[in-house]
C-alpha cells in the first residue's frame, strides 16, 4: 500500500469472510480441513493459496478498492478448488510446468494459472458466474490487451461459457481484438464446449487447452509477451522431491501426449520430447534453476531423482563387524517435521494411532546408550566409494548416469541398513566428503558434483584411507571407465596400493563403463570383483550386477 493510500476498515471485510468461509469450503466437500484465510496486502493478486502451507491470503487493498466484497465466496471457493482439485499438489503442479516448459519456451510466461482457474470456475460457474465474472471486470483497463493476447482470449472464453455479450469482460478492447483475431471468438466457443469433457485427465485437459490459446501467445507487434491476468493464484514452488518425480511421465502423462498427437494437438516431434525415450534431458531443461535463476535447484532435484530411482533397485550390503555404543529405545515421543525420518517408529504409530491418524502425526523413538563403558560389537555396513567425473563421464546433473546410480545405490543401501557412507570425486583433481556420514540428501547431494577434465585416480587418498581405517576396512568401490587403466599402469606403486586395498578390504569393486577384456582378466586376478555397465542407462542390469557382486552366494531373479 502506498503511503498516501487511506488506510483501509477490514471490519466489513472480516465480517464478509468470516460468513463466507464455510460455504466456500463446502462448495467442493464438507470434509475440507483448511486454516482459516489470511487477510492482509502480502499477495500482488486478489488472493492465493500456498499449496505447501496450504494458508489462502486474501488482499484486502485489492478486494476493497475495487468493491469485490460481494464476490468473497467466489474469491475463497476458487482458491479451495486449487488445493481440492486443480493442480491438487504441488507434486502435479511440478508435471505440469514440466509439460508447459517444453512446449511454449517463452521465459517467465505460463498458462498454467490461466489453465487451472478456467477448471475451478467452470465448476463453480453454474451458481457463482456473476461474482466471478465481476473479478474480471474490475480489472478492465488496466493493462494493454495487446501486451498479452492470449489473456484477452482467454476472457473470451469465460463470455462464451456464461453467456456474456462480447466485449462484457474483455470491456472497449473487445474491438481492437476481434480486428486482430478475426476467429478468436469461434476458438473461445469450441474451446469452451470440448475442454471439460476431456477430464478428469488433468494432462489431456491442459495439451488440448495449450495447442489453441497458444495460437495467440505472441502480440500483434510481434512484442515479447508479458502476463495480463491480474488474477495469479500463485501456488508456491514444488519441492526438490516433487520435480524429481515429475521427471519420469506417469502413465497419464503418457496417455495424454499419445492423445494429443493422435489428435493432431502436437506434433510427433513434441511427443517424443515429452515421453520418448531421450525425453528426460528435455524435462532436465524444463527444471528452475537452468538458466540462471537459481544454481543450486537443478543439483538438488537431480539428487532427489537419483535417490528416488536408487530405491527401485536398493539391497542390503553385507554387513561388517564394528565397536560402538550398545543403544536402547526410549519412550515414544511425537514425531515433528524436521526430525530425521529414521527416528520414526513405524509399528508404534500404527498400533497407538491407527492407519488414518497414523500417517499423518506418527511417534519416534529416540535410540540413547545403555550404559557408559567400553564399545560393543555392532554389525553395520560401510562403503567408501570413489566416483569418476572427469570428462569422460556423463554429467549426471543433465542425463541420466548408471554410473552415479551405482554410487547412489550403495550409499542408500547402507545408510538404510544402519550402516555408514562416505564418498570422493575425481577428475584431475579429487573432492572428498570423507567423513563417515549416515544422510542420505548431503550425500546424493555431494555426488551431484561434476568437474570434467582428465582422470587421475586419487591413490594417494586410497593409501591413506588404507593406513586409517586399518583394522575396520569398509567396503571399497571405485566407479569409473578404460582411463582407469592408464592410472593403473602410470606407476609400479599404484598396482602395489591397488593389491593391499584388495587385501584388506572387506571389498573391493570396480564398476567399470565398457572396459577392455584384458584388464578385466587383470583387475579380477588381483582379487578385485568387477562390474561390467555397457550402456549408461541401463539402471536394472546395472543393478543386478552390483548385488551380484557383493552377494556372491546369493542368487537373483533379476536379469
Amino acid at each position: 500500500m502506498a503511503p498516501s493510500d487511506p488506510p483501509l476498515d477490514l471490519t466489513a471485510l472480516d465480517r464478509a469472510v468470516a460468513e463466507a468461509w464455510p460455504r466456500a469450503q463446502a462448495r467442493w466437500s464438507q470434509f475440507v480441513l483448511l486454516a482459516p484465510p489470511a487477510i492482509g496486502c502480502a499477495p500482488e493478486s486478489v488472493a492465493r493459496i500456498h499449496l505447501g502451507t496450504r494458508q489462502i491470503e486474501l488482499n484486502a487493498q485489492q478486494i476493497l478498492g475495487r468493491g469485490l466484497i460481494g464476490s468473497v465466496e467466489a474469491i475463497l471457493a476458487h482458491e479451495v478448488g486449487h488445493h481440492v482439485r486443480y493442480p491438487g499438489s504441488l507434486a502435479v503442479d511440478a508435471r505440469l510446468r514440466l509439460l508447459e516448459r517444453s512446449l511454449i519456451p517463452i521465459e517467465g510466461y505460463s498458462l498454467l494459472n490461466l489453465f487451472t482457474d478456467l477448471l475451478i470456475n467452470e465448476y463453480l460457474g453454474p451458481d457463482l458466474h456473476e461474482p466471478l465474472a465481476a473479478v474480471y471486470r474490475a480489472f478492465i483497463g488496466t493493462s494493454p490487451w495487446n501486451r498479452d493476447p492470449a489473456f484477452t482470449f482467454y476472457l473470451a472464453v469465460y463470455e462464451e461459457l456464461w453467456g456474456l455479450p462480447p466485449g462484457d469482460l474483455i470491456g472497449p478492447a473487445h474491438s481492437a481484438f476481434a480486428r486482430a483475431y478475426p476467429g478468436a471468438r469461434a476458438d473461445a466457443q469450441v474451446l469452451s464446449q470440448d475442454l471439460f469433457p476431456l477430464g478428469p485427465n488433468l494432462y489431456t485437459q491442459y495439451l488440448y487447452f495449450a495447442s489453441v490459446v497458444s495460437r495467440y501467445l505472441l502480440p500483434p507487434e510481434e512484442q515479447k509477451a508479458e502476463r495480463g491476468d491480474p488474477y495469479e493464484c500463485g501456488c508456491g514452488e514444488p519441492t526438490a522431491d516433487d520435480w524429481a518425480d515429475a521427471l519420469t511421465p506417469s502413465a497419464r502423462e503418457r496417455e495424454a501426449v499419445e492423445r494429443a498427437i493422435a489428435e493432431g494437438w502436437i506434433t510427433p516431434k513434441q511427443g517424443d520430447q515429452l515421453i520418448g525415450p531421450d525425453a528426460l534431458p528435455t524435462r532436465i531443461l524444463g527444471l528452475p534453476g537452468q538458466g540462471g535463476e537459481d544454481a543450486e535447484q537443478v543439483p538438488e532435484v537431480m539428487a532427489a531423482y537419483y535417490r528416488q530411482q536408487a530405491e527401485k533397485y536398493l539391497f542390503t550390503p553385507p554387513a561388517q563387524r564394528t565397536l560402538g555404543e550398545a543403544l536402547v529405545p526410549t519412550t515414544l515421543e511425537d514425531w515433528e517435521p524436521g526430525d530425521p525420518l529414521r527416528d520414526i517408529d513405524w509399528l508404534a504409530t500404527l498400533v497407538e494411532r491407527g492407519h488414518v491418524l497414523g500417517p499423518a502425526m506418527p511417534v519416534k523413538r529416540s535410540r540413547v546408550a545403555e550404559y557408559e563403558g567400553p564399545d560393543v560389537p555392532l554389525w553395520q555396513p560401510r562403503i567408501e566409494i570413489y566416483l569418476d567425473v572427469s570428462g569422460s563421464m556423463p554429467d549426471p546433473r543433465t542425463r541420466r548416469n548408471a554410473m552415479t546410480l551405482g554410487a547412489q545405490i550403495l550409499i542408500v543401501a547402507a545408510i538404510r541398513a544402519g550402516g555408514w557412507a562416505r564418498a570422493t570425486l575425481y577428475s584431475n583433481a579429487h573432492v572428498d566428503y570423507w567423513r563417515w556420514g549416515r544422510s542420505e540428501a548431503e550425500l546424493s547431494r555431494f555426488l551431484m558434483h561434476y568437474i570434467g577434465g582428465g582422470t587421475e585416480f586419487p591413490f594417494d587418498v586410497l593409501a591413506a584411507s588404507l593406513e586409517e581405517c586399518r583394522t575396520n576396512q569398509p567396503i571399497r568401490v571405485i566407479v569409473t571407465d578404460p582411463d582407469f587403466d592408464a592410472n593403473y599402469a602410470a606407476a609400479p606403486e599404484h598396482g602395489l596400493i591397488f593389491a593391499e586395498a584388495v587385501r584388506t578390504s572387506a571389498q573391493v569393486v570396480l564398476l567399470l563403463h565398457r572396459p577392455h577384456p584384458r584388464a578385466v582378466a587383470a583387475y579380477r586376478s588381483a582379487g578385485a570383483t568387477v562390474v561390467e555397465v555397457p550402456e549408461m542407462d541401463d539402471f536394472p542390469r546395472m543393478a543386478a550386477d552390483l548385488a551380484r557382486a557383493l552377494f556372491p552366494e546369493a542368487r537373483y531373479a533379476m536379469a
